[in-house]
């Protein structure tokens, strides 16, 4: 069925939130695992079915994206898709553009006949991503579609800038009105004290060394419509400087079409990032998180340590969870 097929009921849980309690309990059960005590309530709270779906909101490394991904995979029904939030909105925006259709058509084009959606990473800095959700999240109700969405924020703190804040509230008050608001509450950062990865991002390392003079001539990349320059392209391989993808005005769309086209990402030239300026740090957060999400292998070259990112004088609004996602990287 498509997405206006399944409507809204005003009460009752939702039939796919309540088919997925017993698969999601048994799955939790038999994954071995030692949870503690603010997991298990966010695990007891995604067991009780929901009538619109949850918002599963933590600290980073407290297991949301573990608890997530099990729930996910218990909904039994193949009629689900999960969608990174950066990587959704843009191709909405893209479809709508492209199409001139209205939004309704477009989520039916994105969506199919998906009855259980999965936001992973849920964060608005894009004020046009924050009204296109709005419309999304009323649609996708009104639809009966189940919304399992998780991310390291409260609603209210989805749009902390006080110029665009009041347009985004109507989105806020959705959540917190249709949607189960979880709180993982504080814990063990689980990233920072376990195993490391051994596999994409993880197997990225940052090398500190003093910066040295780079005159390497670029070469121009085409990312639809919008130059990056590189040092060097050697296959799915390419080498970038800080001021490549972070000094100069690039945007998430760009950071999402080099780790399409790309499967080793090195970056070199980092300066110290306590000193570097708000504008190009918060580039260097978007594209952490992009390469971490697509899981695309980053090899660095910096001045400093990744953890003199918090003490730059205007970190990123995402500091804790870019420092938590480098600390992956291997120190070489």
């Amino acid at each position: 069925m498509g997405l206006g097929n399944h409507r809204r009921t005003a009460n009752g849980p939702n039939k796919i939130a309540s088919a997925s309690s017993g698969p999601f309990r048994a799955a939790i059960g038999d994954s071995a695992i030692t949870f503690d005590n603010a997991q298990i309530a966010a695990i007891d709270a995604l067991s009780t079915p929901a009538r619109h779906g949850y918002y599963l909101w933590g600290d980073v490394g407290r297991g949301k994206s573990l608890i997530s991904e099990t729930y996910f995979a218990a909904i039994p029904t193949d009629d689900k898709r999960r969608f990174h939030f950066h990587d959704f909105f843009r191709d909405l925006q893209a479809q709508i553009i492209r199409e001139r259709e209205p939004l309704e058509r477009s989520l039916r084009r994105l969506l199919g006949n998906a009855r259980a959606v999965f936001f992973d990473e849920f964060h608005v800095h894009d004020v046009a991503d924050g009204v296109y959700l709005s419309a999304t999240l009323k649609s996708l109700l009104d639809g009966g579609i189940l919304v399992l969405a998780t991310s390291n924020y409260a609603p209210e703190d989805l749009m902390p800038n006080p110029l665009y804040h009041e347009r985004f509230r109507s989105a806020i008050n959705i959540i917190r009105a249709e949607l189960d608001v979880v709180h993982l509450g504080k814990g063990e950062d689980y990233r920072l004290t376990h195993a490391a990865l051994t596999r994409g991002f993880g197997t990225g390392t940052w090398r500190t060394q003093p910066p040295v003079a780079n005159d390497t001539p670029s070469i121009e990349l085409n990312a639809a419509g919008h130059i990056i320059k590189a040092r060097s392209v050697d296959g799915d391989t390419a080498v970038f400087t800080f001021s490549d993808l972070c000094t100069r005005p690039l945007g998430v769309a760009q950071y999402l079409w080099l780790a399409e086209k790309l499967r080793t990402v090195a970056l070199i030239d980092v300066p110290d990032l306590a000193t570097v300026d708000r504008d190009p740090l918060a580039r260097f957060a978007n594209l952490i998180d992009v390469l971490y999400d697509r899981d695309i292998p980053l090899h660095v070259t910096a001045a400093g340590e990744p953890g003199r990112l918090v003490e730059a004088s205007e970190p990123p609004r995402d500091a804790k969870r870019i420092a938590s996602r480098l600390s992956a990287l291997k120190l070489a």
